[in-house]
Parts: C-alpha cells; sequence; structure tokens
C-alpha cells in the first residue's frame, strides 16, 4: 500500500460485488469512449482522459480508496446521514462532505453557500441560524426519494456517526468551504478541528479545500492533521491548462495530497506529482471505466457518488 493512505483507516470489505457480472460488458464498451472523448461524464472536452486500465503499479497497493461524495450522492440525498449512512453500508473507505458556518456559528454540512439549489428553501447559509438550517428539508431535491425528509446535520452529528461502534475503519475527508462572498467563515478551522479532535478522529480525517490558506491554517492549528489541496477546472483554466510543471505549485500549497478533477490528471502530472511528494486522488467518477483507468494508473483514491459501482468494479 502507498505511504499515502488513512492512517487507522483499513480497507473495508468491498459491498456490492453482486454487481460484477452486470458491469463486466458494460465497463468494455464506456472504456473505449471514455478514454477516446475525455469526458467521462460528458462534462466537457477540453480535460485529459485517463489511460486504459492496465496492470496496477504493486507499490500503490491493490486497489484506489474509495471515498463517498457527500456521502454516496448518488444513491441518497446529497450530505445527509441517509447519505453517510448509505456511503459506509456500500462499503466506502471514507466519507467526504462539506462544511459551512450558521449565523449563530454552528458547523452544518452542506455545500454550497446558499440553500436553494438542495433544499426547499432560500437564502445564505452563514445568514440563517442552526434552527432555521434544520427546518429545511434536505431531501426535497432529491429525484424519487421516498425515504424521510432529511434535515442538514452539524458536522458534530456525522463526526459522531464515524465514531460509532463498527465504523472505526471509515475516514472521513472534511472539506472547508468559503462563504459565497469568497471570503472564508471566521474561525471555521479551529472550530471543525476541535470536534474532530474530542471524537479521536484526527488519524482519520484529511482536511480538503479549494483554498490553499484553508489548508494551511489547519495544519498551524493542529499538526498532526493530514491536508489534500483540491484542484478543478478554474484551477487548471487560471493555470494554462493542464502541465506537469504545474505540481510544484500544488505541492507548494504544503499539502500531503493533491485532489484532481480527473478529467485533467494525464500520467504525465500524476506522474510529476509523485515526484513532488504528493499523494494523488481523482475526482468526481461515476464511471466504472474511468475507475478502473485511475487504478491502474497509481491513484491513492477516487471521489464518487456511487460507492456500489467502485465496488462492483474494484473489489
Amino acid at each position: 500500500m502507498s505511504k499515502h493512505t488513512y492512517r487507522g483507516a483499513e480497507r473495508r470489505p468491498a459491498a456490492g460485488i453482486v454487481l460484477a457480472a452486470v458491469l463486466t460488458a458494460a465497463i468494455a464498451v464506456s472504456l473505449s469512449s471514455a478514454c477516446a472523448t475525455g469526458r467521462a461524464d460528458g462534462s466537457g472536452g477540453e480535460a485529459i482522459a485517463p489511460l486504459a486500465p492496465a496492470v496496477r503499479p504493486a507499490e500503490y497497493g491493490p486497489r484506489p480508496l474509495c471515498v463517498g461524495h457527500r456521502g454516496a450522492a448518488g444513491l441518497a440525498p446529497q450530505n445527509t446521514m441517509a447519505s453517510f449512512r448509505a456511503g459506509i453500508a456500500a462499503g466506502v473507505d471514507a466519507i467526504e462532505l462539506d462544511i459551512h458556518l450558521s449565523s449563530d456559528g454552528r458547523l452544518v454540512v452542506i455545500h454550497d453557500p446558499v440553500v436553494d439549489k438542495l433544499t426547499d428553501g432560500k437564502g445564505r447559509v452563514s445568514a440563517m441560524s442552526l434552527a432555521e438550517l434544520r427546518a429545511l428539508d434536505a431531501s426535497a431535491r432529491f429525484p424519487g426519494w421516498t425515504g424521510e425528509p432529511q434535515r442538514l446535520p452539524t458536522l458534530e452529528e456525522a463526526l459522531d456517526l464515524l465514531a460509532e461502534p463498527g465504523n472505526e475503519k471509515v475516514g472521513l475527508q472534511l472539506e472547508i468551504k468559503l462563504d459565497e462572498d469568497g471570503s472564508r467563515h471566521p474561525g471555521i478551522e479551529a472550530a471543525a478541528l476541535a470536534a474532530v479532535r474530542d471524537r479521536g478522529l484526527i488519524d482519520r480525517t484529511i482536511v480538503i479545500s479549494f483554498d490553499f490558506p484553508t489548508l494551511a491554517t489547519a495544519r498551524e492549528l493542529e499538526p498532526g492533521v493530514k491536508t489534500c489541496a483540491l484542484v478543478g477546472k478554474a484551477w487548471f483554466k487560471a493555470a494554462g491548462g493542464s502541465r506537469p510543471d504545474q505540481a510544484a505549485a500544488i505541492a507548494a500549497s504544503g499539502a500531503d495530497y493533491a485532489g484532481v478533477d480527473h478529467r485533467y490528471l494525464s500520467r504525465e502530472l500524476f506522474d510529476a506529482l509523485r515526484a513532488a511528494g504528493l499523494g494523488v486522488g481523482a475526482w468526481t467518477v461515476d464511471d466504472p471505466a474511468v475507475m478502473m483507468a485511475l487504478s491502474s494508473l497509481g491513484v491513492d483514491f477516487v471521489t464518487t457518488n456511487r460507492p456500489d459501482l467502485f465496488a462492483a468494479a474494484l473489489p
């Protein structure tokens, strides 16, 4: 296994193996299409397609870690307790979630700085109290949802789930978000790390962010926590495209990992990131063919909305 892995989080048994036979033919077809077009998720042709699957290098372990995006956002309403439980049930190695601060200083799990797209309400998260946020239905926008209405969780509730007996091997990727105007939530790093520390989960946590100063603050507050610099379309556009020489700028963040939009992860960039001493992850991948291609490249983790498909493609 690579040295870049969750401390205290061994691999969990994969779930969904029964899907493997069903996926085999689909993987063969979609692999050719994904690698030919560079649009594994249909979201743009300017990106770089992953290489076709080959043999995964032995030094990187048997397969990447499976990170459930916002829990399991393809199976249940994202960033809700239902989604986190669905991800764990599907066998994720870690769950990824996003946090903002409410107007009364509570750590709320939600991706966007506004509630409009993900709930039945409207407004800016940082302008609403926890009570106001908890009154919203976080499952209102999930197509076909027939389960119980979901509320926006606090970070503490999500951490308590990870601390439950039986979940000791599940890691956490904790994304600290910026407010709607691009400013940092005052004190959010300290509050989040205190909650993680209080539950003994520092060794199972990686703080992730597109904002590199946020990562620096997290390391200053908790030198033992791992961090991951996220880079995607906006970063590569500003940098002039995906090139190996950009590995130095990502490494300069001081992070332990680079989390790269998979559409921009070429073999050359991957090798340069490795040479810079970084672990490498790829997001967000729901195509089993691309999961396999990234595994053969040697990435440390793959973030997906569909951990059930990951378990079938890479048992």
